[in-house]
């Protein structure tokens, strides 16, 4: 497998320089101060387990930047390279110190046991252990360098003995009076001894000091991190077994039991050499570099986690130059404040944000809000904008919502709605119903020359409706039916049908279907989350000559699609008497138009539908009354369910939630928490089905909120 050219590279870059200190070691009452950084990481090993499901033979790489360079520390470093030597060296039952004396007394060095415990902390003794470890032609180097047992002795026995003699003068100068008290001339002398031993002490210590091992060691510890400046893609297993060691020995390292007293763990190693300044240009270079390492892998992901603030200039030319190598940008907005929607993503800009976010919210990559992951995020409770698009952006407060982005980002696999579109909740219906919603709009009714588009319009939300209930008790009627039903009841007339009417009537014969009026924002809202959206409109006579002249019927096959009407192209017809209405379905939408469903057939408009800019274009106002753009958006209730159809409803998300779990098991791997007892567990560890969950730490039960509801799989 690893000899073949990877298929997709992820990067991960994590700011720890000077200002997200802050951020990083934030506490809350449930996230300790300093956990952060850990749960980073953890999120970061989740988008790796989640990429090696899709993706065996990924490569991935992870990046620090913000280091400090007065330590002689490098801009950027490779986190995966350095924790990996670090790694090879750690011992479960030593500390640094307890390797780095193993060394000095394989080499009969024994006499400076007691200077590498007072002259090197526990974190130096683990990178000096390890660079040895890495550079073995300076062992030698590095010994020879270390002053001999005799030469310390010699110091300090030299310095007692002169130490010894100025003592005994002192004391013999002080034994006749001192201040009319009479001092013994041996006291005196044992204060010279003292004194001479301090002496003597003080040389010894002097000596180790000046030599050129604690400054070869010190070398060391500053610049180890130098070798590791080059962002290097690894194969995706050989990184997560990196990152589940880091995390599992960093966890170790607060248990004395586990690891010893004199332990510490590996991220504090790290933590040392961060914050320093903010070189975020010189980050994405490397990262650009690293993805450019792999030119064939056509999936390419660069999860960035920073508070925005670049120190070596612009980064947003070289995030232009990631996006032209196609690779995707998820930027994370990290932050210690709360204040604010911790769960929503973005189309525009928020009028309070500092210029940080506002440069990780420029550097994002653009999707469609129907792609992936967004409906799922949607259905854990995220808000999302109703332009259609949103930015792959978010602002994190929490370990918990960066958990929750992050673990979704991935396995959601950028722009592919049909990856894991169905990993949660409605989701797995709402793609079912998306493809049904497709085949509708491919095969547009036909009015012909009937006044009838309030038939054709509400029969097909009708039906849309209808086939997002799964195992529906009576059988789902055509649109066909639905259509000669209506037609049945509302023949066609002159001046055509009230619409409203006829939806209230058509949802009375169906039920639990239900239908309200809503505005343009709750229009698209209910479009990106697969429902069916039923539009009226009036024009005046130049307007719908206009709307002809834009969508007309062709002879042969469409060529381009056409362009949305603009409101400039209806401004002049807008303030002119109604010449009839029409009924259409609002099938999808983006920042700049509406897509309509129409029923004048295929060879029309758009194979059958047409856009415009916004509700705007297609009203009417002035001296002869308002005409506005309505809205009918059609739903139904679970709790209207009949217990047949929720059944067959609750087996298949049964059904479809374990089939996706088999086929991607890091999902199992996802964490939820439970509203009892308020604490986390892998969904793996949950035991019940989708009505009725078990919390594995309190055993209480509860009832899984749409989006949670892969918490009721008992994967055992």
């Amino acid at each position: 497998m690893s000899g073949l050219p990877p298929t997709a590279v992820v990067g991960c870059l994590l700011d720890v320089s000077g200002s997200m200190h802050e951020a990083l070691e934030a506490g809350h009452p449930n996230e300790g101060a300093s956990k952060r950084l850990h749960a980073v990481l953890r999120a970061i090993l989740k988008l790796a387990q989640a990429e090696q499901q899709h993706n065996p033979n990924a490569r991935i790489f992870v990046g620090v930047f913000g280091l400090d360079t007065d330590k002689g520390c490098p801009p950027v470093a490779d986190l995966c390279g350095a924790a990996d030597v670090l790694l090879k060296n750690f011992d479960n039952e030593r500390s640094g110190h307890d390797l780095l004396i193993a060394r000095a007394n394989n080499q009969k060095l024994s006499h400076i046991t007691r200077y590498i415990k007072e002259k090197i902390t526990d974190h130096e003794a683990h990178i000096i252990n390890a660079h040895l470890d890495q550079h073995p032609e300076q062992v030698k180097q590095f010994i020879d360098a270390i002053p001999s047992e005799k030469t310390v002795e010699g110091a300090k026995k030299g310095s007692q003995g002169i130490g010894i003699l100025a003592g005994a003068a002192i004391g013999f100068a002080l034994s006749p009076t001192t201040a009319g008290l009479s001092v013994p001339l041996g006291l005196g002398a044992l204060g010279g001894y003292a004194v001479g031993k301090d002496c003597g002490d003080r040389m010894e210590d002097g000596a180790v000091e000046k030599s050129t091992a604690l400054q070869l060691a010190r070398h060391i510890c500053g610049e180890w991190l130098a070798g590791f400046t080059t962002l290097t893609p690894r194969p995706i297993d050989d990184v997560i077994h990196l990152l589940k060691q880091l995390q599992e020995r960093s966890e170790a390292g607060k248990d004395d039991e586990k690891v010893g007293a004199g332990s510490s763990t590996l991220l504090d190693t790290f933590r040392r050499y961060m914050y320093g300044r903010t070189p975020m240009k010189a980050a994405l270079t490397q990262a650009l570099s690293a993805f450019n390492k792999c030119l064939d892998a056509e999936h390419r992901v660069l999860v960035l986690v920073s508070d925005g603030l670049s120190t070596d200039g612009d980064p947003l030319r070289l995030a232009r130059d990631l996006q032209q190598a196609k690779v995707s940008i998820a930027t994370v907005y990290l932050t210690s404040n709360r204040t604010g929607a911790p769960r929503r993503l973005y189309y525009q800009p928020v009028e309070v944000w500092g210029s940080g976010q506002r440069i990780l919210f420029r550097m994002a990559t653009r999707v469609a809000g129907v792609a992936h992951p967004i409906p799922v995020l949607t259905s854990v409770g995220w808000e999302v904008p109703s332009d259609g698009e949103v930015a792959l952006y978010a602002t994190v407060p929490t370990s918990v919502v960066l958990d929750e982005f992050c673990s979704l980002l991935l396995s959601a696999r950028f722009g592919s709605a049909d990856a894991l579109l169905d990993v949660v909740g409605r989701i797995s219906q709402d793609s079912y119903i998306n493809d049904k919603h497709v085949l509708t709009c491919r095969n547009p009714s036909n009015q012909r020359e009937s006044a009838t588009c309030y038939a054709h319009a509400t029969a097909a939300v009708v039906h849309m409706a209808l086939l997002r209930i799964v195992g529906r008790k009576d059988e789902n009627p055509s649109i066909e039916k639905v259509r000669k039903r209506i037609e049945d009841s509302f023949p066609s007339r002159p001046g055509g049908r009230n619409t409203k009417e006829v939806l209230k009537a058509a949802t009375s014969w169906f039920p639990p279907l239900k239908f309200c009026q809503v505005n343009e924002d709750e229009a698209r809202q209910a479009v990106l989350r697969r429902r069916p959206v039923l539009a009226t409109f009036h024009l005046s006579k130049p307007g719908w000559d206009e709307f002809h002249k834009q969508f007309k019927e062709r002879e042969g096959p469409l060529t381009e699609p056409l362009t949305a009407l603009s409101r400039a192209q209806m401004a002049a017809h807008r303030s002119l008497p109604s010449d009839g209405g029409h009924a259409v379905v609002l099938t999808t939408c983006n920042p700049t138009s509406l897509t309509f469903l129409n029923s004048w057939g295929g060879n029309w408009g758009n194979h059958g539908s047409f856009s415009i800019e916004n509700h705007t274009v297609l009203e009417l106002d002035g001296v002869y009354g308002k005409y506005s753009m309505n809205f009918y958006d059609v739903y139904w209730l679970e709790s209207d369910l009949d217990p047949i159809e929720r059944r067959a409803y609750n087996a298949k998300v049964d059904e479809e939630v374990r089939r996706r779990t088999a086929q991607f098991p890091s999902i199992l791997e996802l964490h939820a928490r439970c509203p009892h007892c308020d604490k986390d567990a892998s969904l793996a560890k949950f035991k019940g089905d989708i009505r009725q969950v078990q919390c594995p730490h309190c055993t209480q039960s509860f009832t899984p909120e749409p989006g949670h509801l892969m918490k009721a799989l008992d994967a055992r």
